[in-house]
């Protein structure tokens, strides 16, 4: 233990002393700050695609009890209207919410009904209304879901760089960007970010690499890699959020890549892809304002 504390704070004066990093992270905790004060005024069309994995049945007479278990994969399409707010309990944590358009090519609800009904349930006082929309979520049939990998950036915000530690790993490219990509680690310590896990919020120490424009330090994407222990085996989670800039000025989710692994095995993989996106205001009534998708 006491080597390990040695070591970890060599690793954070080493990232300390890179001049290099106080700039690329202002300029990433101003985009978070962006973000977490304009998102609840935005929504955007969701496609999800969802395989997770079915277990065959327990019980097997025969040769076949003999036999490796057989797994199947369920898989999903599902389009939904994508927004994020918060619960009153909890006003600096944003959530996603999400309005389901249609399952596997099956329509659900008219894209502007649902639409307006995310709108209203995002900008309503009443929580009742931001429970029932992740309840509806959860009936479609998915597979162990996680959700809420769209606000990533959010780990930037000012306040919460503290609580990590940077490395500046080196340049690289992200499609015909030329990037800085840096290394976070958490730091162990009692505020370590907390996930729902089942009906428990579990404790993580998380780690991954934070992409940057190196023209401008603009964050462009965000990977994270936990591990979580299920019936006394080790499942990683982990998941890439890429972001592109919309003509109203804040970094918003272009996709997400998101797996869960156990012993080597896919349990779950969702692919979700944004476009569509919208600022509305609430007045009298709810007005969406000039249709905003993401430019490159």
């Amino acid at each position: 233990m006491h080597l390990r504390a040695i070591l970890t704070l060599a690793f954070a004066a080493a990232a300390l002393a890179d001049d290099r990093l106080e700039p690329i992270l202002n300029r990433v905790s101003e985009e978070a700050e962006v973000f977490q004060q304009q998102a609840t005024s935005v929504v955007g069309r969701e496609t999800l695609h969802h395989r997770g994995r079915k277990t065959g049945s327990r019980f097997r007479i025969g040769k076949a009890a003999l036999d490796a278990p057989k797994f199947s994969y369920l898989q999903r399409e599902i389009v939904s209207e994508y927004g994020f707010s918060t619960f009153q309990e909890a006003p600096e944590a944003l959530r996603e919410f999400r309005q389901v358009i249609s399952v596997d090519g099956r329509g659900v609800l008219k894209a502007d009904q649902a639409r307006l009904a995310l709108a209203a349930g995002m900008s309503s006082e009443d929580d009742r209304l931001r429970k029932r929309m992740l309840q509806d979520f959860e009936r479609y049939g998915t597979i162990g879901a996680a959700t809420d990998f769209g606000q990533m950036l959010l780990l930037f915000r000012r306040r919460g760089l503290a609580g990590y530690e940077f490395e500046i790993s080196g340049p690289g490219r992200m499609g015909a960007e030329e990037v800085i990509v840096i290394r976070y680690r958490q730091k162990e310590s009692p505020d370590a970010f907390r996930v729902y896990h089942g009906r428990e919020m579990t404790r993580v120490n998380m780690s991954g690499e934070l992409w940057v424009r190196a023209s401008d330090y603009i964050p462009l994407r965000v990977t994270m890699q936990a591990t979580l222990p299920e019936d006394g085996i080790p499942v990683i989670h982990s998941s890439t959020t890429d972001y592109l800039r919309s003509s109203h000025g804040l970094m918003l989710p272009a996709a997400v890549h998101y797996k869960k692994m156990a012993e080597g095995q896919i349990i779950v993989e969702n692919r979700y892809q944004y476009s569509q996106y919208q600022m509305f205001k609430v007045e009298a009534e709810i007005k969406f304002i000039a249709e905003d998708t993401p430019q490159p």
